[in-house]
């Protein structure tokens, strides 16, 4: 008997605290947030100011790959387009150089003029690697864990 009452009483527990914990998160995005409507919205030159020839790859601020990739050769400066029409991005979609390392958003490294995000390579470049904590940037006389 003791048994019943206790399972009952876990099962009126969880019968109460599963449908509030349900309608808590109804309708929840993790990217209403960002709110991307109300960001300028535009198409995006980029300028490789790098020596060596890059590729340049986008996402759109749900992480969902924008074309293939790009690629643009030292000095080349061109715009974004896939199929021949050139692309529309907001300021917290993703822009990445190169193949190893991650992402930044397009609105910490790029710029907002006449309509159209311009942004350089070594920016990207810089934004996403600064992370990384490289053996260059420390002396050799301090030890790694400072």
């Amino acid at each position: 008997m003791t048994k019943i009452i206790q399972l009952s009483v876990i099962l009126v527990a969880l019968l109460c605290l599963v449908p509030g914990g349900a309608s808590a998160q109804e309708g929840y995005s993790p990217y209403d947030a960002e709110r991307p409507r109300d960001r300028p919205r535009g198409e995006i030159q980029v300028t490789n100011d790098w020596r060596d020839a890059v590729t340049v790859t986008m996402w759109t601020h749900r992480r969902e790959r924008i074309g293939d990739s790009w690629v643009l050769e030292p000095g080349e400066s061109a715009y974004l387009a896939v199929d021949d029409d050139r692309i529309k991005v907001r300021p917290n979609y993703k822009i990445k150089v190169g193949n190893d390392w991650g992402w930044v958003n397009l609105g910490e490294v790029g710029e907002f003029r006449r309509g159209a995000w311009q942004v350089n390579v070594r920016d990207i470049w810089r934004a996403t690697h600064q992370r990384r904590g490289h053996r260059d940037d420390r002396s050799d006389s301090n030890p790694d864990w400072r």
